[in-house]
């Protein structure tokens, strides 16, 4: 499957960017962190490459 299809809870989320998913809830309600979905049913899923890509945002380039 796709890295572009893996959907995953906020608990699974909250392991790969290294928060607690507390804090994830928190960034939700605040407006911020990594993209999300909330499905017809109100439950929130992150796609594994939003992840990712929102890690990767936040890295520095090394100093020459």
């Amino acid at each position: 499957m796709n890295d572009n299809h893996v959907y995953l809870t906020t608990k699974e989320a909250a392991r790969i960017v290294g928060f607690s998913h507390r804090t994830l809830e928190g960034m939700r309600s605040r407006g911020g962190g990594p993209c999300y979905i909330e499905l017809p049913n109100g439950r929130i899923r992150y796609r594994q490459q939003d992840l990712i890509e929102w890690i990767e945002q936040g890295l520095e380039p090394k100093a020459a």
